[in-house]
């Protein structure tokens, strides 16, 4: 009887990680965030829409972002001081700011509603002349 109750634990906990229930990773604090994303690239995919893309993250709080077709957009961002990530694009809605955390060996996402939004990682640097 034990070890029935035993593998059922083992198959609960499985199907709670699978599923996005239980997520493995802490959001990063707003320090950390401003020293892996100040003055540095981020290439960046959207799970959401299959999209990938490449931004700058300046100093000044201003960010510019090249998609695939070469075009470019320039907006603002800021780290918010319970870590959260945000940019404004200027369109309809406004600055969106979102957690970000560390799945190791230099991976990050972005977190929306408890699911992944965003995977990326980050180069040191202007790496694109952005």
């Amino acid at each position: 009887m034990e070890r029935k109750n035993y593998v059922q634990v083992i198959l609960l906990s499985m199907l709670m990680v699978f599923s996005g229930i239980l997520y493995p990773a802490e959001p990063m604090s707003a320090e950390a965030l401003k020293d892996l994303l100040t003055n540095n690239t981020m290439y960046c995919k959207n799970t959401h829409k299959n999209k990938e893309f490449v931004n700058f993250y300046r100093e000044d709080g201003t960010v510019t972002k090249r998609l695939p077709d070469g075009s470019t957009w320039e907006g603002l961002w800021r780290v918010t001081d319970d870590g959260k990530h945000c940019q404004d694009w200027g369109v309809e809605d406004g600055e969106c700011c979102f957690p970000i955390v560390d799945i190791g060996n230099g991976h990050y996402q972005k977190i929306d509603k408890g699911k992944p939004k965003t995977d990326f990682t980050v180069t040191r640097g202007n790496a694109e002349n952005l």
